[in-house]
């Protein structure tokens, strides 16, 4: 990709900044993934910009704490709407530059509040994930543990291998 006289004076202008930084913090959230073309949750082209969702619920209540153990396959209906959303995206050159950073500072770190685990698929090693991966399901009652590549690949709602309950994604739920 060739890049325009305006974009290469930018990056200069950017690496002229960070030449002497010995530390960085990238903080990152929806705004980096979209450009994967991943849908935000809400605003323009959002996954629920609409205001209620097909069942008459906010996506806040249907994507929160206290719906998931009272209807756990009303969580997961939406939870698959989200997954499928993203069906296909990756990382994309932002992730990618912020993982190269690494190789090139003493001490660099990445804080996400994304939960599509980009940053990871792009060789981050120093990520704090404050909302979890959507690619990370638990079982709230015993700690079983299983990471999931496609949700399609998997019986929905998932079930604990060794309790039965319903698991549930390691992610920051609404409430």
């Amino acid at each position: 990709m060739l890049l325009s006289e305006s974009d290469s004076c930018a990056i200069d202008q950017v690496v002229d900044i960070l030449v002497d930084c010995r530390s960085l913090l990238f903080i990152t959230g929806a705004g980096l993934s979209a450009d994967s073309g991943l849908p935000t949750y809400r605003g323009i082209g959002g996954l629920y910009s609409a205001g209620l969702t097909e069942d008459g619920l906010a996506i806040e209540d249907i994507l929160s704490g206290a719906m998931i153990r009272q209807d756990p396959e009303l969580t997961w209906k939406y939870l698959i709407q989200i997954a499928r959303a993203a069906r296909g995206a990756r990382p994309n050159r932002g992730h990618e530059v912020i993982a190269e950073m690494e190789r090139h500072f003493e001490r660099v770190w990445t804080l996400t509040q994304n939960v599509d685990g980009f940053h990871r698929a792009a060789g981050t090693q120093n990520l704090i994930e404050i909302h979890g991966d959507l690619h990370d399901i638990y079982c709230a009652g015993c700690g079983w543990r299983r990471q999931v590549e496609d949700y399609d690949a998997i019986e929905l709602p998932p079930r604990c291998l060794q309790c039965h309950r319903i698991a549930r994604p390691d992610v920051v739920l609404f409430g």
